[in-house]
């Protein structure tokens, strides 16, 4: 039986519950619970996923548990919290932690991150001696992704496009549906401000920065239903001009099925 390892940040949430729910009978969900599962937890509930809950304490009792249940294809997801993303050495560390900590259990791992201040570049070759697939977010030419923004494009070239834009010269704050459900707290890691509730430190931040922007990027995942509202509140309360993108899970989506198909193979070849 094939286990797949995805190690993630919270921002990818929706573009997790929606790979689930387009998964088959055979795939079976394993959250390992902490302090960062209550929001997915809500929305593979809402959805119907079934699912298994364990403790990263038990993850290796979890796996061997899991093996008994022959035919089917076990994903286990750990989310990490938020925080990392405004500390990359940090983040780092705990992805590279948890991937040497229980790399070895598992038939083949993604991480649900980007370069994120360029020190996961080198992941997948830093790795390589598990001789499992490691793999990190990339687009559709080969290219990891920048963040969690860049991923929400069908490639890093419509990211970079849409961040130059037609308002070159001004600033412009990108907003998935995650990223407007949490952007206060956003904000505050990424050092904009001490206090996520002082609007009017906020606005001047934004404006000494160059920020006149906002853009909405629609993913077509509706699992954060006051998205709409939350960016047009956003605009009004810093005075921002409203821009709109289509977005993508077309780099989650197939970041999953390759590395997927991958363990699937091997494990063929194995037999």
């Amino acid at each position: 039986m094939p286990f797949l390892y995805l190690i993630s940040c919270r921002m990818f949430e929706d573009e997790l519950v929606h790979i689930f729910e387009e998964e088959d009978e055979n795939t079976r969900f394993v959250l390992i619970e902490n302090e960062n599962t209550e929001g997915i937890e809500k929305k593979l509930n809402e959805v119907s996923i079934e699912y298994e809950k364990t403790s990263i304490e038990d993850l290796p009792s979890t796996v061997v548990r899991n093996v008994e249940n022959s035919g089917n294809f076990v994903v286990i997801l750990h989310l990490l919290e938020f925080a990392l993303d405004g500390e990359p050495q940090l983040l780092k560390e705990k992805v590279y932690k948890s991937i040497e900590k229980n790399g070895e259990l598992f038939d083949g791992i993604l991480v649900f991150y980007g370069l994120c201040g360029n020190v996961l570049g080198s992941l997948e070759k830093d790795f390589a001696y598990l001789e499992i697939p490691v793999n990190i977010l990339k687009d559709a030419n080969g290219e990891i992704v920048d963040d969690c923004i860049c991923a929400a494009f069908e490639n890093r070239g419509a990211y970079v496009e849409a961040v130059k834009g037609e308002k070159r010269g001004e600033g412009t704050y990108f907003l998935t549906p995650m990223q407007a459900a949490n952007w206060r707290e956003m904000l505050v890691l990424a050092k904009l401000t001490p206090d996520p509730n002082d609007n009017e430190m906020i606005k001047l931040v934004f404006e000494y920065s160059g920020y006149k922007n906002v853009a909405k990027v629609n993913t077509g995942l509706c699992y954060e239903k006051d998205f709409d509202r939350t960016v047009d509140e956003f605009a009004s309360l810093f005075g921002f001009e409203k821009l709109s993108f289509a977005g993508s899970t077309k780099v989650t989506d197939s970041s999953y099925a390759s590395i997927k198909k991958k363990i699937i193979q091997n494990g063929q070849d194995n037999i």
